[in-house]
C-alpha cells in the first residue's frame, strides 16, 4: 500500500504519551492510551496488506509471516536480550526467576496472559518486571495467528457476502466483553485478547472499506481529521489512573485514530494529516516501535534503584538514551531486515524458522533463570536472607486473604489454640489487617484463644457507603457484601471477646470530619454488642518498595537509604489519620488504638526494617512475619488493658445496620 506520512505521525502521537506517561504519569495521565492506537493502527496498515493480496490472488501465509518476522523479531531479541543481560548483572535471585518466566512467555508472544497470572496483592510490582510492555505484542501476534486465515476462508466467493457481518459482530462482541470485563474483572480487561481484538478489527474494519467513503464534500474529512486529533489528545490528558478501562472508554482513543486514518485515505490531504506529516512526528513515527521496545526496560530499571518518582535529570536521561539506543536500533536492526527483495517460499521459510530458532534461544535463556532459581550464588548471604524475609509472609495470606469478585470466607480461616470451644478474637479488614496475623496468632495462643480472620484484599473494613443511585464496579459491590457478610458474622457470633481491626484508611483523612464515620459506625455496632475493638493504624508506606528494595540494594551493593523517607515526611502523611482514630478510641473505653510507628521510625527516618536490622517489610505497605511478631507486646498490651472492660457474654445481632 501506499506509504503515507501521516500514519508515522500518528504512530509519534502514540509513542510519545506512553512514554511520558511511563516516566511520569503527572506529564500525561492518560498516555497508556497511545497503545490502543497503536492496535487500530496494525488492524488498519497489515488488513491493508492482506486485502491486497487476497483481491490480486497472491496471499501466502508464508509470506505474512515472513514479513511480521521481519518487522517483529529483530528489535525484539535485541531488547530482550539487553534485558536479560542487565537482569542477570542486577536482580536478585527471586527477580530473575520471575523474569525467566517473564523471558520465556514474552518469547512465544504469551506475556500477557503471564502478567495476568501474577497480578494482584505481593505480586511484582510494574518496575520489577521490565519486559511487562510486551504484553501488547502479545495482543498482536495473537490476533495474527488467526486473522489471516479467517480472511483467507471469507474472501471465497461464497462467503465474502459475509464478511462484513462477521467483522462487524466480532468488534461488537469484544467490545462487549471489554466493557463488562473493565467493570467485573479489570486485569482481564486489560490484558486478555478477546477484550482488545475489537480495536485491531476497527482498523481492519476501514483497511477493508466497511466504512463509508466522503461523497462530494472536502470538509468532511477536515472536520473528521481534527476529530480524531482531539479526540486522542482528550484522552491522553484526560484520563488517568482512575478512568474505568479498556471497554467503553478506550473508543475515544480508538475511534480518534480510526477518523485521523479515515480521512488521510485515497490520497486525502487534510490539515489534521499536514500536522501528522511533519518531519518531526514522521520521524518519531519511524523509530516508535524501538522505542516502545527500550523505553520501558530502561525507565524500570531506573526505578527500581532511583524510587518510582524518577528527577527531571533522570527522566530526561533516560529518554535520551531510549532515543539514542532507538536511533541505532532502527537504523542497524530494524531497516536492513525489512529491507529485502523478491522473495521465494524457500527463503521465506528460512526467515521464519531464524526468527523462531531466536526466539527459541531467548525462551531457553528464561528456562535456565528460572530452573536455577536465579543463580542464587551470585547474592551475598545478607541479600539472600533479606529477600527471603521480604518474601515471608502470614501463613493464612494464601487461603484467608480473599481476592477480587469473591466476599464468602473460606472455613478453615481459624487459627489460635486448637480448642474448638475457646473464646475468640477475630480480625477483620484488607491486607493491612491480614498481615497482623502472626502476631495474633501467637498472642491468641497465649491466651487461650481462638482466632477468626476474616479479610478482603483491597477491602477496607468500614460500613458500605449509602446507595447514591451511581453505577459503581463490580469489585465495590462485592466489597460491601464481605463488609457486610463479615460483620454479621462477627456480631451473630457469641464466642468473638475482641475484634482487631485493620485496613488502608489512609484516603478517610482526606474526606473531612465525616471521613471516618463509615469506619466508626461499625465501630459502634462492635462496642454495642458487648465486645471489645483494637484499632491498628497503617504502617509507614515506603514507595520504594520495602524490604523488596532492601534485598535489591544489598545485593547490588548500593545504599540502603535509598529505601527509607524522612521521618517528618512520614509522619505528616499519618497524623491525619492516627488523630481520626484517636478520637474513635476516645469515644468507647471498649476501644483500643496500636500504632506500628515506632518500631520502623526514629527521629531522622523510617525504613522498612527492625531495630535489630532485619527486613520487617515485604513490600512497601505490607508487614512480614517478623514485623508483625514486633508488634505482639504492644498488641498484648492493647487486648490485657481491653479485657476488664469486656462483658462476659456478647449481644448477639443477626444483622448489622448498614445505614
Amino acid at each position: 500500500m501506499r506509504y503515507r506520512a501521516d500514519i508515522s505521525g500518528l504512530r509519534a502521537l502514540a509513542v510519545i504519551p506512553v512514554i511520558l506517561f511511563h516516566t511520569d504519569s503527572r506529564l500525561a495521565s492518560g498516555g497508556f492510551v497511545g497503545v490502543d492506537v497503536f492496535f487500530v493502527i496494525s488492524g488498519y496498515l497489515i488488513t491493508s496488506i492482506l486485502a491486497a493480496d487476497l483481491a490480486q490472488q497472491r496471499f501466502s501465509l508464508a509470506r505474512f509471516y515472513d514479513r511480521r518476522v521481519r518487522r517483529i523479531l529483530p528489535a525484539y531479541v535485541l531488547v530482550a536480550s539487553v534485558t536479560a543481560i542487565a537482569a542477570l548483572i542486577w536482580f536478585t535471585p527471586r527477580m530473575l526467576e520471575d523474569f525467566g518466566a517473564s523471558l520465556r512467555y514474552a518469547s512465544v508472544f504469551f506475556a500477557n496472559r503471564y502478567f495476568l497470572s501474577v497480578t494482584g496483592y505481593f505480586a511484582p510490582t510494574a518496575d520489577e518486571q521490565p519486559l511487562l510492555h510486551t504484553w501488547s505484542l502479545a495482543i498482536e501476534e495473537q490476533f495474527y495467528l488467526g486473522w489471516p486465515l479467517l480472511l483467507f476462508a471469507l474472501a471465497h466467493p461464497r462467503l465474502v457476502r459475509l464478511r462484513p457481518f462477521v467483522v462487524w459482530g466480532l468488534i461488537a462482541v469484544s467490545l462487549y466483553i471489554s466493557s463488562r470485563n473493565a467493570i467485573t474483572r479489570p486485569p482481564q480487561a486489560f490484558f486478555n485478547f478477546d477484550g482488545r481484538a475489537w480495536e485491531l478489527l476497527l482498523g481492519a474494519a476501514l483497511a477493508l472499506g466497511y466504512l463509508p467513503k466522503p461523497r462530494g464534500s472536502r470538509f468532511l474529512p477536515e472536520i473528521i481529521g481534527a476529530a480524531g486529533i482531539l479526540a486522542i489528545l482528550a484522552a491522553i490528558l484526560f484520563y488517568d489512573s482512575q478512568t474505568v478501562f479498556p471497554g467503553l472508554a478506550a473508543l475515544l482513543p480508538t475511534l480518534g485514530a480510526l477518523a485521523i486514518l479515515w480521512a488521510g485515505q485515497d490520497g486525502r490531504v487534510t490539515l489534521a494529516g499536514r500536522v501528522l506529516s511533519l518531519p518531526p512526528l514522521v520521524w518519531v513515527g519511524l523509530i516508535s516501535y524501538s522505542l516502545y521496545l527500550w523505553h520501558w526496560p530502561i525507565l524500570s530499571l531506573l526505578k527500581l534503584f532511583f524510587g518510582p518518582h524518577l528527577s527531571a535529570v533522570q527522566g530526561i536521561g533516560a529518554v535520551t538514551v531510549t532515543v539514542l539506543l532507538s536511533i541505532l536500533t532502527w537504523r542497524f536492526v530494524e531497516s536492513p531486515f525489512r529491507a529485502h527483495g523478491q522473495t521465494t517460499l524457500r527463503s521465506e521459510l528460512r526467515s521464519i524458522a531464524l526468527g523462531l530458532g531466536a526466539l527459541a534461544v531467548l525462551v531457553g535463556v528464561g528456562a535456565v533463570f528460572s530452573l536455577s532459581g536465579g543463580f542464587p550464588g551470585r547474592a551475598s548471604a545478607s541479600a539472600v536472607a533479606a529477600e527471603q524475609a521480604s518474601h515471608n509472609l502470614w501463613a493464612g495470606s494464601a487461603r484467608c486473604l480473599i481476592g477480587p469478585n469473591r466476599f464468602e470466607m473460606p472455613a478453615e480461616c481459624r487459627f489460635g489454640t486448637t480448642d474448638a470451644h475457646a473464646p475468640l478474637i477475630a480480625l477483620w479488614g484488607d491486607s493491612l489487617a491480614d498481615h497482623h496475623g502472626p502476631a495474633l496468632d501467637a498472642e491468641a495462643r497465649a491466651r487461650g484463644y481462638g482466632l477468626l480472620q476474616l479479610t478482603k484484599a483491597g477491602c477496607a473494613p468500614l460500613l458500605p457507603p449509602p446507595d447514591d443511585g451511581r453505577a459503581r464496579p463490580n469489585e465495590a459491590r462485592v466489597c460491601d457484601a464481605f463488609r457486610i457478610g463479615s460483620l454479621k458474622a462477627i456480631l451473630a457470633n457469641p464466642a468473638i471477646r475482641v475484634v482487631v481491626i485493620g485496613g488502608a484508611w489512609n484516603a478517610l483523612a482526606g474526606q473531612g470530619p465525616s471521613g471516618f464515620a463509615m469506619l466508626e459506625g461499625a465501630v459502634k455496632q462492635i462496642t454495642a454488642s458487648g465486645r471489645g475493638v483494637v484499632l491498628i493504624a497503617p504502617p509507614v508506606a515506603f514507595e520504594t518498595g520495602g524490604g523488596r528494595c532492601i534485598a535489591r540494594q544489598r545485593f547490588a551493593g548500593f545504599s540502603e537509604e535509598r529505601c527509607s523517607r524522612p521521618a517528618d515526611e512520614a509522619r505528616s502523611s499519618l497524623v491525619p489519620l492516627e488523630s481520626g482514630l484517636k478520637k474513635i478510641t476516645e469515644a468507647s473505653p471498649l476501644v483500643r488504638l496500636v500504632v506500628p510507628w515506632s518500631h520502623f521510625c526514629d527521629a531522622a527516618a523510617c525504613r522498612p526494617v527492625l531495630a535489630d536490622g532485619a527486613v520487617g517489610m515485604t513490600d512497601g505497605g505490607h508487614l512480614n512475619v517478623a514485623g508483625s511478631l514486633a508488634l505482639q507486646d504492644e498488641i498484648a498490651a492493647a487486648l490485657s488493658s481491653l479485657m476488664p472492660h469486656v462483658p462476659p457474654q456478647p449481644q448477639l445481632l443477626l444483622q448489622p445496620k448498614v445505614e
